[in-house]
């Protein structure tokens, strides 16, 4: 088995009121195409999907990891929260291997806090990746505490990949939705 595993925290000030920003970043199914290495793979209702992390490593290990996703609001406490879920309607992910691939399930989690700062909010979140998967046939000759090292090192830095590239896709894409924005009156 290949245990990856990895969390980052990361924060950035948005150039929205928390209201606006969190409508903004409430729409899962958008928000998922800002994340480097996610494709949206189906989206069931507004607040569930199903996700793909895919990443080759070392060149030649592809490594896909499947999640279905749900999305709460708190417009309260100015939350939002992405979590794994259930989906009965979403067909299973059965996993697989080969000499140079490895398919599976996986959990990912997004905590989203907004921080009302005038004009602008301050966003601060917590992405989270976790997988068992097989090892591919061809990490198999590998030993365990090498290819666990590797996995580890690799995790660590996808992870830092993603959360920065969701804040550069997410701020640079800004722009464009603000522009055809249309508030729901009260």
């Amino acid at each position: 088995m290949i245990n990856l595993t990895g969390s980052i925290k990361r924060a950035f000030v948005f150039p929205a009121v928390p209201e606006i920003a969190l409508t903004y970043y409430s729409d899962l199914s958008r928000v998922a195409t800002f994340l480097p290495y996610i494709t949206l793979v189906h989206s069931y209702a507004p607040n569930q999907i199903r996700m793909l992390y895919e990443t080759m490593e070392l060149g030649t290990y592809t490594i896909q990891i499947y999640s279905d996703l749900e999305s709460t609001v708190d417009w309260d406490a100015k939350q939002l929260k992405v979590y794994p879920v259930k989906i009965e309607t979403a067909a299973p992910i059965e996993p697989e291997t080969s000499v140079r691939h490895t398919t599976g399930n996986g959990l990912f989690a997004i905590d989203t806090q907004f921080f009302d700062l005038g004009a602008q909010t301050r966003i601060e979140y917590t992405i989270r990746l976790k997988a068992d998967l097989e090892r591919p046939l061809g990490m198999r000759l590998m030993p365990k505490r090498v290819v666990s090292r590797i996995a580890q090192s690799i995790t660590d830095g996808r992870v830092r990949e993603i959360a920065d590239g969701f804040i550069k896709e997410s701020m640079d894409a800004f722009p464009a939705w603000e522009a055809t924005y249309q508030p729901v009156s009260k």
